[in-house]
């Protein structure tokens, strides 16, 4: 009986882990490679309900759950090209604020501008945050080109060194990549730019859900993971205490437990291990908007299988 439990119990866990990989996957690839910006969402389009508790926010379908109103602010968007942080850019957009997409390519942020012509409350900011210097002279291009933003969402990460690794056998070196690309990117874009936030301004990293979880030859998402949340929280702490030059700004990460999919997709085809990347972006705004809703440095969003 303890063994049928046991190996119930390892399937599950193994399941898990596979859906928060494959998660990881889907925003990795669309950070790093997306090239189209999602338009904004058709009037009357179904929004899906998200329920939640304390810091924990489980996607569901449902009838949509309206967004509190809340003063338009300035919010710097990072990874801007990719899919979850286009998607964070559209609903930030439809809630009524002014976003500036960053993104390294010239290329990329152009079809950012075609997609939201038809509104004046998107910018764009080409820049890179791998880096100390280079995510000094973007955290400076901001400022003098738009002020110093309200917010901040940090969606970075490379799907290069997402690659299979087993760690007996992967050189020190690969591993360093993959830290660089994963973490020390966020580790730069919040040295450069959490002091540079308006009073009261927030700063939202996004993680996925593979902390607590480990799948075979994917150790390194685990690792990078942990370590963010681990960031994050530090982060948060420091951005409060006696030396912090703004004690009123707020930090948070994001992690997301699910495959993250297109709405469209979501609302015709619901499943219950699947995020929308709506929901994605709706749980951003709520953040930003309402800081003091959200006590804990590590806020999740998780998927209805994995709640």
């Amino acid at each position: 009986m303890n063994d049928d439990l046991d190996s119930r119990l390892g399937r599950r866990r193994f399941l898990a882990a596979t859906a928060a990989f494959a998660a990881l996957g889907a925003n990795r690839g669309a950070t790093a490679t997306s090239t189209t910006a999602a338009g904004t969402p058709p009037a009357g389009a179904k929004t899906a309900g998200i329920t939640t508790a304390g810091n924990t926010a489980t996607a569901a379908g449902g009838p949509p759950r309206p967004l509190p109103e809340s003063a338009t602010k300035t919010i710097c968007v990072l990874g801007a090209s990719g899919a979850v942080g286009n998607a964070i850019t559209r609903e930030l957009l439809t809630a009524g604020h002014r976003v500036i997409a960053v993104s390294r390519s010239a290329d990329k942020l152009g079809s950012i501008r075609a997609a939201y012509g038809t509104t004046k409350r998107i910018e764009t900011q080409e820049g890179d945050v791998s880096s100390d210097s280079l995510a000094a002279v973007l955290r400076d291009a901001i400022v003098t080109r738009f002020g110093m933003p309200d917010g901040v969402v940090a969606s970075l990460g490379a799907r290069e060194v997402d690659l299979p690794m087993r760690m007996l056998s992967t050189p020190t070196e690969t591993l360093r990549k993959a830290f660089e690309a994963n973490f020390f990117t966020h580790v730069a874009a919040a040295r450069a730019l959490v002091p540079a936030l308006a009073p009261r301004g927030v700063y939202v990293g996004i993680n996925g859900g593979m902390a607590d979880l480990v799948v075979p030859n994917r150790g390194q998402l685990s690792m990078t993971q942990s370590a963010l949340r681990t960031l994050y929280s530090v982060l948060a702490m420091e951005a409060r205490d006696s030396q912090a030059k703004n004690p009123d700004v707020r930090v948070h990460v994001l992690g997301l437990y699910g495959l993250i999919i297109p709405y469209a997709k979501y609302d015709t085809h619901p499943d219950d291990r699947w995020i929308s990347d709506r929901q994605v972006g709706e749980r951003v705004n709520q953040i930003v908007t309402q800081p003091q809703a959200f006590p804990d440095p590590a806020v999740a969003l998780k998927a209805k299988a994995y709640s």
